[in-house]
């Protein structure tokens, strides 16, 4: 094993270790280092330490397998574990193990295989058949889900179970729609969305389409229990399998089609997959921290789905203007004229709470979710409690908020050009 900071340099420490995948969820590794320069291996030990955000102060693991393949072990905060005797014993977590594969056994086609774990249990259009016999008698005939596969992006996206395998594999070729690198993180955001929990990827492989492929094993997050609130469905998979697929095609192609600030495709998260992922984890702590997170939600939705000739003033801008023409000629505190002419800066915007009434008239929304989001928003943004144990009224006001948080979801998928989706529903 090596540890190696910067680019160019030579390694900060060597010597022999292991990585332990003691979970799914979990990637360790123990090394019983040698400084190369001690004086200067515990100086950079301390600026890692230190400076937990500056990635070029940490140090990369790079290690060498007993058959002599090469792993890629990303950066790491390695710690001291004890006081050096003989070798530094180091320890630490590691975010990926990746290597660049090639031979016969690497797919020919530019492409994508992951692997989720544990398994996702989604509807498929084609059933495995297991038989199990004994003496050439059959004795038990057993049907599973097997294979469901859409054309999208260009591309064919097959989701596919093994016998007897507790995973759920993912292929796509790539495309001009969905190229590399990005394919490999969109594929799985409508999951996360749909389901209401943080699913990634167990193992990621990338093919170039020229024999090689960079392989990547991934701690996964863990799955939480009660959080159907994060999830746009609303119901299991197997329940509605017209609509999941519609909703998971739909969101890849409005995921895939988005751009950043600079006019490039997003490798991040897309801001709606963020939402969710938040609402997610939101489910796992107090009331109050739900209320909030689903509030926020509300509001960055909305804005999102607001038009540029949906957001002008609330006010006749002649009113507006008169007023602050008004306040400038004003004779009195200094100080608190400038703070009234600074409400001018957000006084010329619509404001989300008036979009929402205005989605209201439209029929997207129903006026008892909006209600729901104004009572919780105006409460909680200002530091009022919610109650801690569950009440009835409360319990209706979080889940119309939750609903009011899908319902602008299903407007943004609807308008999206490329989408197939009809208008969201109207009432419950």
């Amino acid at each position: 094993m090596q540890l190696i900071g910067r680019d160019g340099e030579p390694p900060i420490f060597v010597g022999p270790g292991r990585i332990d995948i003691r979970s799914s969820t979990t990637i360790d590794f123990t090394m019983f280092a040698t400084p190369t320069d001690s004086r200067e291996a515990f100086h950079r030990l301390i600026r890692a330490r230190d400076n937990p955000y500056q990635v070029s102060e940490q140090f990369r693991l790079v290690a060498t397998d007993y058959q002599g393949t090469e792993w890629n072990c990303g950066w790491t905060l390695p710690v001291l574990k004890g006081i050096p005797k003989v070798g530094w014993p180091l320890v630490g977590k590691l975010n990926s193990l990746v290597v660049l594969a090639s031979g016969p056994f690497v797919s020919s086609d530019s492409g994508i295989e992951l692997i989720f774990h544990p398994k996702l249990d989604l509807p498929m259009n084609k059933m495995m058949t297991s038989v199990s016999s004994l003496d050439d008698r059959e004795i038990e005939r057993r049907l599973s889900a097997g294979e469901h596969t859409i054309q999208v992006l260009d591309s064919e996206v097959k989701f596919f179970y093994e016998p007897f395998n507790e995973s759920l594999w993912v292929t796509a070729r790539t495309s001009d729609r969905l190229p590399h690198p990005f394919a490999e993180n969109w594929i799985g955001e409508p999951l996360r969305i749909l389901l209401g929990q943080l699913i990634f990827p167990r193992l990621v492989a990338r093919n170039f389409g020229n024999g090689t492929a960079q392989i990547w094993l991934r701690p996964s997050p863990r799955r939480f229990e009660n959080s159907r609130l994060a999830s746009l469905l609303g119901e299991s998979p197997l329940g509605a399998p017209a609509a999941f697929w519609n909703l998971y095609a739909n969101l890849l192609k409005l995921i895939a089609d988005s751009k950043n600030e600079e006019g490039q495709p997003n490798f991040e998260s897309h801001r709606i997959t963020r939402f969710y992922e938040e609402i997610s984890q939101a489910t796992q702590g107090s009331r109050w921290v739900l209320c909030m997170t689903l509030a926020s939600a509300v509001e960055g939705l909305a804005g999102m789905l607001m038009q540029p000739n949906e957001r002008s003033l609330d006010f006749p801008e002649e009113d507006v203007a008169s007023l602050r023409a008004a306040i400038e000629t004003w004779k009195g505190d200094a100080k608190l004229k400038e703070r009234a002419l600074n409400l001018f800066t957000y006084l010329g915007q619509r404001g989300i709470a008036s979009y929402l009434r205005d989605l209201v008239k439209r029929g997207v929304l129903l006026k008892s979710q909006t209600d729901a989001w104004s009572e919780v928003r105006n409460a909680v943004m200002h530091g009022s409690l919610v109650s801690p144990w569950a009440t009835e009224e409360e319990d209706k006001r979080i889940v119309a908020l939750a609903e009011l948080v899908h319902r602008i979801t299903h407007a943004l998928i609807a308008a999206h050009p490329q989408s197939e989706a009809g208008r969201p529903p109207t009432s419950n």
